[in-house]
């Protein structure tokens, strides 16, 4: 079976409604050790404020963080997926939509975020069970090239007569 996207789903994802300030949201995602957090509006997912926005559009921009609501900053373009999407379909929508993190849903019931890194680390460590096909035709090929290497070894001396010049006893 596939890597399913549901398999990685972050479901202590944080989120504060879209009045509160960077400073918050700064706060809540280093307390926790985060990227990212959700921002609500009456409980309803409306936005992801990312490292990212803090800064390029806070500390680039030279703005105070806690005279910012997450509402003037945060990432509104989200691009999400279904919980049985597999992980192949998820990065290549991200790789489409050029983003990092996707919202994973269930119907209209948010569940939380997957993230391209662990993406990438789950798809990297099935690779081997996924390649196994492969791996039995890279190790029969290994095999021959040493039998064929081995015999002609073994045919070496006579090969070398061959080579010998002529008319030298």
């Amino acid at each position: 079976m596939g890597c399913k996207v549901e398999e990685l789903i972050r479901e202590k994802v944080p989120s504060l409604e879209e009045g509160a300030t960077v400073r918050e949201a700064a706060r809540l995602m280093a307390s926790r050790n985060l990227g990212s957090c959700v921002v609500t509006r009456n409980g309803q997912t409306v936005g992801l404020f990312t490292e990212r926005d803090l800064l390029t559009r806070v500390v680039a921009d030279g703005r105070a963080p806690s005279a910012l609501t997450l509402a003037e900053v945060c990432s509104r373009n989200l691009v999400s997926v279904g919980h049985d999407s597999t992980c192949r379909e998820a990065v290549m929508k991200m790789q489409s939509h050029r983003c990092r993190r996707l919202l994973v849903y269930r119907g209209e019931r948010f569940l939380g975020l997957v993230k391209l890194t662990d993406l990438a680390y789950a798809m990297a460590s099935r690779g081997p069970q996924t390649n196994t096909l492969v791996n039995a035709l890279g190790a029969v090929t290994f095999a021959v090239a040493i039998g064929v290497i081995a015999m002609l070894l073994i045919q070496l001396p006579e090969l070398m007569q061959f080579a010998a010049p002529v008319g030298v006893p």
